[in-house]
């Protein structure tokens, strides 16, 4: 029982020790506790924490693996050690740690960020791209947002291979991307390779109108667009420096408005593409959705402009030979105006 509450006591000064920057001490102390033999599990830990932090790695390593040969309570001493073993690019292991960690805590995102990382930085990029595709249920633009700021990330530590592994993976999912092209440029330059930076951004003019068009694809005119999907393409703004697509992007810009809810600016949004644009169907049909939205907030004297501009579309339609889409806004004028009769 004495010494129990010796064992506690020190236990207790241990943190104070560490928080008061006594690390020498505090590691004195750790040791007496695990000679003899107290809390084994925890004191290892403590220990390897305290190691890792000091940058005693392999102090820090070999704490860790005991508890995890020897001790029942071996998780969080996994959480530790894969840490460390990532730190010092032990990527390996680190997946190793990973997966048994997983195999507890199933939905760990940062493990499985660890994971993904490890699968890239060991150059293992196809297992990579598949695992990462997977970690965001193959939604494109998730997953490369999601690359996009472990790149950030990458070059805010001055990792400049290892973001441009990233970026590696982000064109096998997303071929020729834009902004990919001018972090990879970015990158370039701050390492002085002035050639490679120029090279690159010369690609980028030749590749963007392509993949822009390639992309963008105008939906049915009741499907709503992903907003992950509307803000990237957005992103994509500054690279029109011929304004060669400034109808499509005031469509998309108006979208982001409609399912953001803001209604009035995406009103604005359709009428400047019209502007634009005045002989393209989409915008007066949207415009005129988003007239009979706001119509039903009490506003019926919308409605008028909803039917004027249901009609433009239906006739540039007719010229286009496009009848199935025109019939479509025949359908539109009918329900609107029934709407209308039941007032």
């Amino acid at each position: 029982m004495l010494d129990n509450i010796k064992y506690l006591m020190c236990l207790k000064t241990i943190d104070k020790h560490i928080a008061e920057k006594e690390y020498d001490l505090a590691l004195e102390k750790l040791n007496f506790l695990i000679r003899a033999e107290f809390r084994p599990s925890e004191m290892f830990i403590k220990r390897g924490r305290l190691c890792h932090k000091l940058l005693m790695l392999e102090d820090a390593y070999s704490d860790f693996t005991y508890v995890i040969n020897h001790c029942v309570n071996k998780k969080e001493a996994y959480y530790e050690r894969l840490f460390l073993n990532f730190e010092i690019s032990n990527y390996y292991e680190a997946i190793l740690d990973a997966d048994k960690i997983l195999e507890l805590d199933k939905g760990n995102f940062d493990v499985k960020r660890i994971k993904f990382l490890s699968f890239v930085y060991s150059s293992k990029e196809d297992i990579a791209k598949n695992y990462v595709l997977e970690l965001f249920d193959f939604n494109k633009y998730k997953t490369v947002q999601f690359l996009f700021k472990e790149t950030a990330v990458a070059i805010a530590k001055d990792e400049l291979a290892k973001a441009l592994k990233l970026l590696g993976v982000i064109d096998m999912i997303d071929k020729d991307n834009p902004i990919k092209l001018l972090k990879e440029s970015t990158i370039y330059g701050i390492a002085n390779q002035t050639d490679r930076q120029n090279e690159i951004l010369k690609k980028i003019d030749s590749v963007f109108p392509k993949y822009f068009i390639s992309h963008f694809r105008f939906t049915d005119m009741y499907t709503a667009k992903d907003l992950m999907e509307i803000s990237f393409l957005l992103e994509l703004k500054i690279f029109d420096k011929q304004n060669l697509f400034a109808y499509p992007m005031k469509i998309l810009e108006g979208y982001k408005n409609h399912i953001e809810g803001h209604i009035i600016d995406s009103k604005e949004c359709f009428e400047d593409a019209i502007k634009i644009k005045p002989d393209k169907p989409e915008a007066y049909v949207l415009l005129a959705q988003t007239l009979q939205l706001m119509s039903g907030y009490d506003n019926p004297e919308y409605k008028t402009g909803a039917e004027e501009n249901y009609k433009i579309a239906m006739e540039i339609y007719k010229h286009e030979n496009l009848n199935d889409k025109a019939e479509d806004m025949r359908r539109q004028l009918k329900h609107l105006n029934s709407n209308l009769m039941l007032r």
